[in-house]
């Protein structure tokens, strides 16, 4: 099979690259290693940035955003039994819309088999050779081994994926850091109240209470980097979130059957070499943030808008100065943005061993986000996200 490029991963990065290429006229098979029904049930964020939203706009991808996706009007925090309410409507309007990733991927999805457009999953990559000029695939489906040759190809295939192996040096310019914390998260058939969202630093540890649709909410708990999900009863699970929650302002949250439950350990990871010859990087396989700050989806996104130009610019008129550009351009959206989600995370966690002298720092920073204007300021605008960058 031949096709001018290849997109390892079908997740909202690859998918998105590839619904841009194709509105610029250019062909792309993406290859994904779980089945389809695995990538459409895969829970992940839900709060869309206003860069994304657009976005998906712009490439006639949100049919349904527009209709199910729910505005944020503000953001509200719970510490030491106070209650702030921080305004999130920034400059020309830009706010937060929750709609859940696994809606955007299947919608995508969905725009691509009704195009007819190539999207094999259960596929395994085994191999990327000739990344300098003429790039060929290796990959495995139902036993069988395949190949694909491609003029570019682009790595959307996680943390955990193969096409970051094939950049030369990646681990040595790779920097992590891993947090002694999970969340133990649940999707649950309930209301969600603007009265109960946000997120709350408890005795306890954190809890966070959000929103996936009017009668769709999504909870968080603090817990152990090794807690078992199934280790806890639901009616269990509803109590510990009163317990963290309920003193902070003073009603529970709604309860209704919990539909899924699942762990993340919590860790942060950039990878600042972005591509090497013919293969670039984009999403969750050049960068990893803590889920305080919701920006995973949202620095996929930024990612792929100049990923895109560079292909484009590269395959359409043989210029590559683009693509020498991407990384430099990507890293300043994206270490600003993991280290806004680490901030998050130092302040609202309760950490092994930490003294009340350490309590009490926490409750500095958390002051100056709610009640100092300046500070305030910095929270919105970092909750809603620094601008895509453009070459």
């Amino acid at each position: 099979m031949d096709t001018r490029v290849g997109i390892i991963g079908a997740g909202p990065a690859g998918l998105l690259l590839g619904r841009i290429l194709q509105a610029n006229g250019i062909d792309t098979v993406i290859i994904e290693q779980r089945s389809q029904a695995y990538i459409n049930a895969r829970i992940r964020a839900g709060v869309l940035e206003q860069g994304t939203v657009d976005t998906l706009r712009e490439y006639d991808v949100a049919e349904r955003l527009n209709r199910e996706g729910l505005p944020h009007d503000d953001m509200k925090l719970f510490w030491d039994g106070a209650r702030h309410s921080i305004p999130m409507i920034g400059d020309h309007g830009r706010q937060l819309t929750t709609y859940g990733q696994n809606k955007i991927v299947e919608d995508l999805v969905n725009l691509r088999e009704k195009d007819g457009l190539p999207l094999i999953f259960e596929a395994e990559v085994t191999a990327i050779e000739g990344l300098p000029d003429n790039p060929v695939i290796h990959y495995t489906k139902d036993g069988v081994a395949h190949t694909l040759r491609c003029e570019f190809v682009a790595g959307c295939d996680g943390y955990h994926g193969a096409a970051r192996k094939h950049i030369p040096d990646a681990a040595r310019h790779s920097f992590e850091k891993e947090f002694p914390f999970a969340w133990f998260g649940i999707l649950a058939e309930a209301e969600s109240s603007g009265e109960t969202r946000g997120f709350g630093h408890t005795t306890r540890g954190l809890a966070v209470s959000s929103s996936r649709g009017p009668d769709i909410s999504r909870l968080y708990l603090q817990v152990d980097p090794e807690f078992d999900a199934n280790s806890m009863t639901d009616d269990q699970i509803w109590d510990e979130l009163d317990l963290r929650l309920k003193n902070q302002y003073g009603q529970k949250v709604s309860r209704g059957p919990i539909i899924d439950k699942a762990v993340a350990r919590l860790r942060a990871f950039v990878c600042e070499k972005l591509h090497y010859g013919r293969l670039a990087l984009a999403g969750d396989a050049c960068h990893i943030v803590p889920p305080s700050g919701a920006k995973g989806l949202n620095l996929a996104c930024g990612d792929v808008r100049l990923l895109s130009e560079a292909i484009v610019a590269l395959l359409k008129n043989n210029d590559a100065r683009l693509l020498e550009r991407y990384d430099a351009l990507a890293l300043s959206r994206i270490w600003p943005t993991v280290h806004w989600s680490c901030l998050m995370s130092e302040a609202f966690h309760l950490f092994p061993g930490q003294s009340e002298f350490d309590t009490r720092r926490q409750y500095q920073t958390l002051n100056h986000w709610a009640y100092n204007e300046t500070g305030q300021r910095w929270f919105r605008e970092s909750m809603l996200g620094l601008p895509f960058p453009r070459y």
